[in-house]
């Protein structure tokens, strides 16, 4: 058997175990140009018939690597046209985003790329391997894990699929040599500026060195925890609905196994928009044998009370909100965070911004704003009818729908004579809305904060 069919047929053995297709859908594939994409798109492409299945492509330009960037959007344009798929193309400014949402640029950089995969439709195919599968578990060792993290990367989630999880790199540069397929390489792969690179440079190969077979061994581990995982998950969330109260409180808390505690500990720390790690569970757990309080995250402390675990974050002041007149540049209601704003009045720009959706930005028809414009802080009783939308809202509640606890008290907000216009990470009013080809002139707002965190050393 030929590597192109053993490849193909590997791939397509491991999406009928897995039951990852649907005869008759659609299925958009992640296309970076790079080798595993790339391998992907070939196969997902080439089983097309055998499943029924709609092909097309989606490829993210993140604008990170300048002319080398271009490159990769211009080979997978050139790719995609000769293999007759249809591509759809994304550039984000990963750096201002990260500028203006904070984490280091690898998560922005996924963050943006999954933006742009939502907006496709049908499943969305991601080109992760079993050799990114060991990476993944290797990170998470290091940062500290439990059961559910030792299931590395999921085989689905929600409209994603990953058909190439069975596969190892070394099996899909091999596929591609066979059949004479080229791809682009990212040369901040070279680099151990990264996490990631450092683990497949350095450790990878020891691993690699004791069991040739790791990524294969280590994904099949992973097979097999994912069903303790989501037996463990079923009972750890009736546990969790049982015992949670509003707004953020595990009630009768010494009445749940350790086990199950802990994961509904997590699952509180995610409620309240706070990443859980082993630390912060392993500090949680001492209050809850020694009394006290703990310092979890930015300004929220965890403590137990009755028998009950609670996190709070100090009371926000919004009786007086910060009020200034807003004016066009940059100016600041809260230290350390620059609130820019700037007028577009040409038409091509104005349509450009308006077509691109750039989520970076917020986008206003400035001259449908009644009379001057006020940044402010939040202020009780805040409403807004958003775009999109035929009716009001309470922004306290989508905040708290939406909004980490730890960043809800120093939110932007803008207001005319006639009320809320924008609400920062919340949206903006319908009433000031852009349309392509009918703003004359376009209020583009960001919000930079300066003490964002760094890429992790």
């Amino acid at each position: 058997m030929n590597i192109k069919n053993k490849f193909i047929t590997g791939m397509e053995r491991f999406i009928d175990d897995e039951q990852l297709l649907t005869e008759g859908g659609k299925v958009c594939c992640g296309l970076s140009g790079g080798a595993d994409s790339v391998a992907l798109l070939i196969g997902i492409l080439g089983l097309s018939r055998r499943f029924g299945i709609e092909v097309s492509a989606v490829h993210v330009n993140h604008c990170l690597r300048g002319t080398e960037s271009d490159r990769d959007e211009r080979f997978c344009r050139e790719l995609c046209e000769r293999l007759g798929v249809p591509l759809h193309v994304h550039r984000y400014d990963v750096k201002a985003y990260r500028e203006s949402h904070g984490g280091s640029l690898e998560t922005a950089a996924r963050e943006c790329r999954y933006a742009a995969f939502e907006k496709e439709e049908g499943l969305i195919a991601t080109a992760h391997t079993a050799s990114d599968n060991l990476e993944t578990i290797i990170q998470r060792l290091a940062r500290g894990t439990g059961l559910h993290g030792l299931c590395g990367i999921p085989v689905k989630r929600d409209r994603f699929i990953r058909p190439l999880l069975f596969a190892t790199r070394q099996d899909v540069e091999e596929f591609l040599s066979e059949n004479g397929q080229d791809f682009v390489t990212d040369s901040s792969n070279n680099s151990d500026d990264y996490t990631r690179n450092r683990i497949r440079h350095n450790i990878v190969p020891f691993l690699k060195e004791m069991n040739p077979s790791v990524e294969r061994t280590v994904f099949s581990m992973c097979r097999s925890l994912r069903n303790d995982d989501a037996f463990f998950e079923k009972e750890c969330t009736a546990a969790f609905r049982e015992h949670f109260r509003e707004p953020f409180c595990i009630k009768d808390i010494s009445d749940i196994p350790k086990a199950v505690r802990v994961r509904c500990e997590s699952m509180l720390l995610e409620k309240c928009g706070i990443s859980a790690d082993s630390r912060k569970l392993n500090d949680i757990e001492k209050i809850l044998e020694k009394g006290g309080r703990c310092h979890i995250s930015g300004d929220v402390d965890c403590f137990v009370s009755k028998n009950e675990l609670v996190l709070r974050k100090k009371t926000e002041k919004l009786n007086e909100p910060l009020c200034i007149p807003m004016k066009i540049g940059s100016q600041s209601v809260f230290p350390g965070i620059s609130f820019n704003t700037h007028l577009v009045t040409k038409k091509n720009e104005i349509n450009e911004y308006i077509i691109n959706e750039n989520f970076t930005n917020c986008l206003l028809d400035y001259d449908k704003i009644k009379g001057c414009i006020i940044l402010r802080s939040r202020k009780p009783g805040d409403r807004i009818k958003l775009a999109g939308r035929d009716f009001t809202v309470l922004i306290k509640k989508r905040i708290q729908e939406v909004v980490p606890l730890s960043e809800r008290s120093e939110l932007h907000f803008l207001e005319d004579e006639e009320g809320t216009i924008f609400a920062e990470k919340i949206g903006i009013a319908e009433r000031v809305r852009p349309i392509a080809n009918e703003t004359e002139r376009l209020l583009v707002v960001s919000v930079i904060r300066d003490d964002t965190v760094q890429p992790q050393a």
